[in-house]
Parts: C-alpha cells; structure tokens; sequence
C-alpha cells in the first residue's frame, strides 16, 4: 500500500531534494527550501525565491503541499500560501494551474519536480493553462503594467524590493473609504489601477446599502 511506502518515500525525496549538489556536473540552483509540518509526511511546506529576472525577484514565497495516502499514483495538492499576482495562481486562494498536478502527472515525478515546475511558471506563466482571466488579460494586453503590478504584490506580501508609492496611494484612497487593504489592492489591480472607478463603484454600493438598512 501507497500508505505505507508514502512517509519513507517523502522524507527519501525531502532529502534527495534539499542536498542535490548537481545534476550531470552542473551545479543545482534550487531555489527552495522543503520541510515537514508538525512531522508530518502528509502536510509539508515550501519556500519559493522569486526566480532573477523575474517581477517576483527578491521575494520569497510559501507554498503549501498535501500529500496524499495514494502518493504518487496521485499528485499531492499544491497552494500558494503568499499571495502573488500570476496568470497560473488565483489571487484570492492561491490555487495553481499547472498540468503535471492533473493530468499530465506521473508516479515518477517527484516533489522536487513539481517544485521545480512551479518555480519555472513562475518565471515564465503557461498561458495555455491561465488560472485568473483579469491577471491573464494584464499580462497579455498591458504587460507593463502588470509587471508594476506583479512587483507590488510582491513587496507587500513577499517582502520583494520594488515599493511602488503610486499604488500604496490609490489603495489609501479606499481604505479612507472604508475598504480593507487586501480588498482594495485586489480590485484596483483587477481594474488596472483605475482609482477613480472603483471609488464611484464603491460608493455607490455603500450608498445602496445604507438605503437598504434604512
């Protein structure tokens, strides 16, 4: 049984994982850390450096695994637990669109694989496979700004360098308004920053909803 094999298989694949030197004498760039959660081979964590070059440079990323007793007939489930702003990733759960967790996947794969993978879509998005249509939309018909975006995000909750003021600014015009911060960033970069929209939006909501109560 898979539930038997699975703890010695994950912890063998921790380690094989985290002290990989090279690969066919060329030195392994990882880029992550892997470990056990509680010491349990079930529920393990990940962090993720933003990949060089990348909107996501400089930060650093937690991704969660579940692994389940069928391992590895099947795929362990893989989230985002930092938010990020990423055509694969939805920006609200952190869920990840990449074939090798469905379809595509093969007992042979490992989790250093489906590390790897991540860290690559991150670097460079699937656009066969989009999670979230506004991020996707951005990327694809305003990339630069979504690149700005992308950086934002990243500062803010993947303690990435690029402050971005302009942004910081709108996303204080509605919170003075009464709006959470998380949700106020959310909608702004959905709406491609436009402030003074999502501010009439808003306040007319608000408006209804006071009419509503009274």
């Amino acid at each position: 049984m898979w539930s038997n094999t699975g703890p010695a298989r994950v912890q063998r694949e921790i380690n094989t994982a985290m002290h990989m030197r090279s690969v066919n004498g060329e030195p392994v760039d990882r880029g992550f850390k892997l470990w056990l959660i509680d010491e349990s081979w079930s529920n393990l964590c990940a962090e993720i450096e933003g990949p060089p070059g990348s909107p996501y440079e400089g930060g650093v990323f937690v991704v969660k695994i579940l692994v389940p007793d069928t391992y590895p007939v099947v795929p362990p489930k893989v989230e985002f637990r930092t938010r990020i702003w990423h055509p694969n990733v939805s920006p609200e759960s952190g869920a990840i669109g990449l074939n090798i967790l469905g379809k595509a996947w093969s007992p042979d794969m490992s989790l250093r694989t489906i590390l790897m993978a991540v860290r690559n879509i991150i670097a460079i998005p699937d656009m066969a496979t989009p999670f979230d249509d506004d991020v996707t939309r951005q990327y694809s018909q305003r990339h630069e700004l979504f690149v700005r975006t992308a950086k934002h995000w990243t500062h803010r909750y993947a303690n990435g360098p690029n402050c971005i003021p302009e942004f910081d600014a709108k996303i204080q015009t509605l919170m003075d308004l009464g709006m959470y911060e998380s949700l106020a960033r959310s909608t702004l970069s959905k709406k491609d920053w436009h402030v003074d929209k999502v501010c009439h939006n808003f306040s007319s909501l608000k408006r209804a909803s006071s009419e509503e109560r009274a």
